[in-house]
């Protein structure tokens, strides 16, 4: 059965270059997880931040050929059943990990205004962690963004709304392989 795909949905990256995209990144992270792990003897920590980033992180951490610790937590930085509109204030769930004296990784789905990623990585700090670093899928190149992620798989000049592997359209084709961007006006 073949997946239906909107006719204002545009495909940026195919599930093809998504794939390859987690290896580099995994790729990237790799050296650090084992020097972590070879100094230590302690993980990196991989904190979640669902719901867009579930489907990155598990082929993230699959990629990763050192062992990880996965955690997880839920943000909310954008209004429920409106693609684009930010809420007026971030909310976070479900960060109950121990980060102290912890190396840190946070993995999402998108860095658009660098807002989660900046207010995780200040929170993280916060409770302790040694070290933050920050790992997504599309990082979306805007110059009032908040946080510039360490690791990215791709970058992105547009302002269009992504749907697909994660991303949401209302809710709709998260399970998607590739990521699309929805047309203007749609």
């Amino acid at each position: 059965m073949t997946r239906p795909v909107p006719e204002h949905y545009d495909e940026v990256f195919t599930a093809e270059a998504v794939t390859a995209g987690v290896a580099r990144v995994a790729a990237e992270i790799a050296p650090w997880a084992g020097d972590v792990l070879g100094r230590g003897g302690q993980q990196v920590l991989a904190l979640c931040v669902l719901r867009g980033a579930v489907f990155f992180f598990a082929d993230l951490l699959k990629a990763i050929p050192v062992s990880v610790e996965a955690a997880y937590c839920r943000c909310r930085g954008y209004e429920v059943g409106v693609n684009g509109q930010m809420a007026s204030q971030l909310k976070v769930e479900g960060l109950d990990a121990d980060l102290s004296g912890r190396e840190v990784l946070v993995v999402d789905d998108i860095c658009d205004s660098g807002r989660t990623l900046a207010e995780l990585t200040s929170l993280c700090r916060a409770r302790g962690a040694a070290s933050v670093r920050t790992a997504v899928l599309v990082h979306r190149v805007i110059p009032e963004s908040l946080h510039t992620p360490d690791h990215a798989a791709f970058r992105y000049e547009g302002r269009e709304w992504f749907t697909g592997y994660g991303m949401d359209d209302r809710s709709w084709r998260t399970n998607y392989p590739s990521v699309y961007v929805l047309r203007a006006g749609a």
